[in-house]
């Protein structure tokens, strides 16, 4: 029989392996219970973490859904404690955070429909809370300055027009992309989605900023009101106004 030393070695062993395949070889190699087995070092200091992330796999399914997990799913259905259920649930959020900070140190352009969707999806993929996100945008197509609008369920209802207005006039911007995240998973516009949209084109319009488009980012898929031609609709009748 094993001693809880010679147990506590082995285990080491097969960690330090784990981690050697990761850094040596590309990580995409690893199995769903590999991966979650090497994150979940992080979050336990001792045991079998094999058999705990080939029980968290079965479960839930794939590494993914293991993240995307609530905390009282993972307490209920995973068979984990709180302690170790918040610390896999701040995961996500860190990986957001990591992609958020690596946007800022290098210079995002736009230039057409795909790059918006980009940086939509790098700044709201995964978040629980609604957030609504101004990206002003140079005359080189240059995000030159990202803006935090409203925070939380329905964000940009309590907006005021005239204090978005000015925050993105005095960036200096040219055009401006908007972008929100629908984290209960239907992207398609809201009435409020649709007049806020609108109410932006018609005051930027007059102060020469052009909005190029309003992504919302959903878990499994995007909507973009320019690619439903909402936007040109926006512009014709602001022309009239």
């Amino acid at each position: 029989m094993k001693s809880n030393k010679q147990e506590e070695n082995l285990h080491s062993g097969h960690w330090k392996r784990v981690r050697s395949k990761a850094l040596l070889s590309d990580i995409a190699n690893l199995t769903d219970r590999e991966a979650l087995e090497l994150l979940l070092q992080y979050v336990y200091t001792r045991g079998d973490l094999n058999d705990t992330s080939a029980r968290l796999i079965q479960k839930f399914g794939s590494f993914s859904k293991v993240l995307d997990a609530s905390c009282e799913e993972l307490i209920k259905i995973g068979k984990v404690s709180a302690g170790v259920a918040e610390k896999i649930a701040l995961f996500p959020k860190l990986f957001n955070y990591y992609n958020i900070s690596k946007a800022k140190t290098k210079d995002n352009f736009v230039f057409c429909v795909a790059d918006c969707t980009k940086i939509a999806e790098t700044y709201l993929s995964g978040l629980e809370t609604e957030r609504l996100y101004a990206f002003c945008i140079g005359a080189t197509g240059k995000v030159v300055k990202e803006l935090i609008l409203g925070e939380g369920e329905k964000a940009q209802v309590k907006l005021k027009l005239g204090e978005v207005v000015l925050k993105i006039s005095q960036s200096k911007c040219t055009n401006v992309l908007f972008a929100h995240n629908h984290p209960l998973g239907n992207p398609k516009p809201s009435m409020e989605d649709l007049e806020f949209t609108r109410n932006m084109v018609n005051a930027l319009y007059f102060l020469g900023i052009k909005v190029v488009d309003h992504i919302i980012i959903a878990p499994k898929e995007h909507f973009s009101f320019s690619n439903a031609n909402l936007m040109q609709t926006f512009y014709d009748n602001a022309k009239k106004l």
